[in-house]
């Protein structure tokens, strides 16, 4: 499970990458009047807005996960301790160890 959230995490960081490199506004040209530099900047800021959001969704989601994970092992070790043991070792030394 750790392994594909990893693998997640590496696909969303370089999507998030790309997507906030496609927002920047790159332009070799100077607006020549306010209403073209309005737009440009608005619609840079409206695709960098919705990157943040993205990156805000997947940090809510990565949290949820790994408080479910930390749960679920705590869970998991409270049901083998009140099992009575350590999860398999035998009870009994080995022949010869006294």
């Amino acid at each position: 499970m750790l392994k594909t959230l990893a693998v997640l995490r590496t696909i969303f960081l370089i999507f998030i990458i790309g997507y906030t490199v496609r927002a920047m506004p790159f332009f070799t040209s100077v607006a020549r009047t306010f209403d073209e530099q309005y737009a440009r900047c608005a619609q840079g800021i409206s695709l960098l807005l919705r990157a943040a959001w993205f990156a805000i969704g997947w940090i809510g989601l990565e949290t949820i996960l790994g408080w479910l994970l930390a749960t679920r092992v705590a869970k998991r070790a409270r049901v083998i301790e009140a099992a009575g043991g350590s999860g398999g070792a035998p009870p009994v030394a080995p022949p010869g160890h006294r």
